[in-house]
């Protein structure tokens, strides 16, 4: 007997059963966040506090030789993101390099702005970040 047909099987069960995907994972983590912010960290164990700004001596801590990255997704709308005062694209983003620490992050579509606050990230992590655009 041939495997296709059992990998066909399995994969068709997977969908009648609710099984989750990766992508219908995040789109829950979305929905579930309610911060007032307007942005969800989806990934990696990076915390974001609305309105706040990182002070001089966080700036000099930042440490690029345990860099992550960066991924910002906005749902529902566009954006430009600016991390630590530098524009580094129009959301979606990935790949950025995140230096590791207290980083100033700020998420606007022309005048509305969308995000801004800080985000604190451990060293070498993946961050994965959605915005609400309501």
């Amino acid at each position: 007997m041939s495997k296709l047909p059992l990998i066909v099987l399995a994969l068709g069960l997977g969908v009648t059963l609710g099984v989750s995907t990766p992508g219908s994972a995040s789109a829950a983590a979305t929905a579930a966040c309610e911060d007032e912010g307007g942005l969800c960290v989806d990934s990696g164990d990076a915390t974001f506090t609305d309105g706040k700004q990182s002070t001089s001596k966080d700036r000099k801590k930042r440490s690029k030789k345990t860099a992550g990255t960066l991924s910002v997704s906005i749902d529902g709308g566009r954006g430009s993101v600016f991390l630590n005062g530098r524009f580094v694209g129009t959301a979606p983003v990935s790949g950025v390099e995140l230096p590791s620490g207290k980083n100033d992050i700020h998420v606007r579509d022309g005048a509305t702005v969308l995000a801004n606050g800080l985000l604190d990230v451990p060293k070498g992590a993946a961050v994965s970040v959605t915005v609400r655009h309501d």
